[in-house]
């Protein structure tokens, strides 16, 4: 297994450089976007253990209704910020409060060359990796509640895949990817309908069937 590890946090030439993530990615088919849908997302994170903070920045006095309403409006409009236009017309983002991280946030794109909606979570790249005898792994502890945090996810009937990434990991696989047999991202988990199983597992790998048809995967 490679990991790719990036410190965050530090200070290089005198300037505080912003910190590595680990993201967790989950996607739905633009086809199953219904109303009501950023509403059961916050639910279903508040009912996993990731409790609403705030807004982010200068939204961080927004109330939770009222970021709500922001993103499920994007989402009706299938909305995908432009090159040129400025962040504060896209989704809204939110800060978490899971697992005492220093940071949990979590946001939203559409992309439209896949019709494909990606929430994501994200928290710092080196909370999660810890070393072990002089190599870089994951903290056992927080891969165990972040599975839970996942399957909990699954759950969620809309959701096609959820995979996960660090920073220099490159990009998730997309939905019509993984239907035709691309690998997902695994590092170090993810969840996919078992008939998108079509590629053999690594070395590493552990699949285990949880509910909703789905086949759970870890690369440790």
């Amino acid at each position: 297994m490679t990991i790719f590890f990036c410190i965050s946090n530090n200070i290089l030439n005198g300037e505080k450089k912003m910190p590595a993530y680990f993201s967790i990615a989950i996607s739905i088919k633009g086809a199953d976007r219904y109303d009501g849908m950023y509403a059961d997302f916050i639910d279903i994170l508040q009912n996993a253990g990731m409790k609403f903070v705030s807004g982010t920045w200068e939204f961080m006095d927004e109330p939770l209704d009222s970021i709500i309403a922001w993103n499920e409006k994007k989402l009706i409009d299938k909305f995908e910020l432009g090159y040129d236009e400025h962040y504060s017309n896209d989704y809204r983002q939110v800060f978490l409060d899971f697992h005492g991280f220093s940071e949990v946030r979590s946001f939203i794109m559409y992309l439209k060359e896949y019709d494909e909606f990606v929430f994501s979570i994200i928290i710092p790249e080196d909370e999660l990796l810890k070393w072990d005898n002089g190599r870089v792994t994951y903290d056992p502890d927080i891969i165990q509640d972040l599975k839970m945090v996942i399957s909990d996810i699954w759950k969620w009937e809309c959701v096609s895949a959820i995979q996960t990434t660090l920073e220099l990991s490159g990009d998730i696989t997309h939905i019509m990817e993984l239907e035709n047999g691309v690998k997902p991202s695994i590092l170090p988990l993810c969840v996919i309908p078992k008939e998108f199983m079509k590629y053999n597992l690594d070395e590493n790998d552990k699949a285990v069937e949880i509910h909703r048809n789905g086949v759970l995967i870890e690369n440790i």
